[in-house]
């Protein structure tokens, strides 16, 4: 897979060899909607033999033309594995474009002279909901007049689950209510995230439960505080596990938040490696213990929990 930075306004020497079929969306959370949308995509590229592309944005839109708390400027995918995901979909083409007040500024029609044109578009997909500019003009429902037959304008309608229409919105939403089950159905695929083993306290292998530290980046969405039932992907090889997020209360009123792991049935010395996270199930909120003692028990039970997910699930360790 191709990928090509883009700034606007593109390089004089910019050039696409070939007709194109272009996804256009953010992808952030590549949910079963944004899934749909690169099928449509892929279908009609393969059925008229050109490429398939996407056009999507180092960023969110949404830090052109508002003030993001720290909250709201993560991502259900950060970019490296949003561009994994399109790589395994078989995406040949990602137009990777910076998304700018300069950028945004255009006239729709302009957009289309200075991208669309120059990408050899044949066809254009999107969802429903997608602007590529601004929102009252640049919608899809407007884009079949500014194409003006130049290339073919498909657009793909809500997904929805159980009667609600999937989005990454909903998603964040769901993550901020450990509804990982949930979040895991609305993907398609279990929810990912990717960290480094760091040194911590310590204070898990004192209690028996010894933990890996996950170091993450601070423009990951997590899931909620609390404990979870996960997988973890290190080396290639996946281990069964129960994570805390939160900020060890039982302990100390101000810890740090953590993402704390105890894979079970493991001895290795991990410090350094880089390791996947699947969130698979959440078993309970944190809770601060009066006593060690009652802890170590409310963990015994956490692992009995996860070794009966992973009875209920076997396949997770695939």
């Amino acid at each position: 897979m191709k990928i090509a930075k883009l700034h606007y306004p593109l390089d004089d020497s910019f050039h696409v060899d070939g007709k194109t079929v272009v996804a256009m969306g953010l992808f952030d959370g590549f949910h079963k909607g944004h899934q749909e949308v690169l099928k449509r995509a892929k279908d009609e590229a393969a059925k008229s033999g050109a490429t398939f592309a996407v056009l999507t944005y180092d960023h969110h839109p949404a830090l052109v033309y508002k003030k993001m708390s720290g909250h709201e400027k993560r991502y259900l995918t950060l970019l490296d594995y949003k561009m994994k995901l399109f790589e395994a979909f078989g995406v040949d083409q990602v137009f990777l474009v910076n998304y700018s007040y300069a950028f945004q500024s255009q006239s729709p029609q302009a957009f289309i002279t200075n991208f669309i044109e120059r990408f050899n578009a044949l066809a254009v997909v999107a969802g429903f909901d997608h602007t590529y500019g601004d929102k009252q003009t640049a919608t899809m429902a407007n884009l079949p007049k500014y194409a003006d037959g130049q290339f073919k304008v498909i657009t793909v309608p809500p997904v929805d689950d159980d009667g609600k229409k999937i989005s990454s919105t909903r998603i964040r939403i769901e993550l901020d209510s450990g509804n990982v089950d949930e979040v895991n159905q609305l993907l398609g695929r279990p929810f990912q995230t990717e960290g480094v083993i760091v040194h911590g306290e310590e204070r898990g292998r004192l209690l028996g439960y010894p933990t890996a530290n996950v170091e993450h980046s601070e423009y990951q969405w997590l899931p909620r505080i609390g404990i979870y039932v996960v997988t973890v992907t290190i080396a290639g090889k996946k281990y069964l596990g129960m994570a805390s997020i939160g900020k060890n209360v039982t302990f100390s009123d101000i810890h740090p938040m953590t993402v704390e792991i105890n894979l079970l049935d493991f001895n290795q010395n991990i410090y350094g490696e880089v390791i996947k996270v699947d969130w698979l199930h959440y078993l309970r909120d944190e809770v601060k213990f009066q006593t060690p003692e009652q802890l170590i028990d409310q963990l015994a039970d956490d692992a009995n929990n996860t070794r009966q997910y992973l009875q209920t699930h076997p396949t997770i360790l695939d």
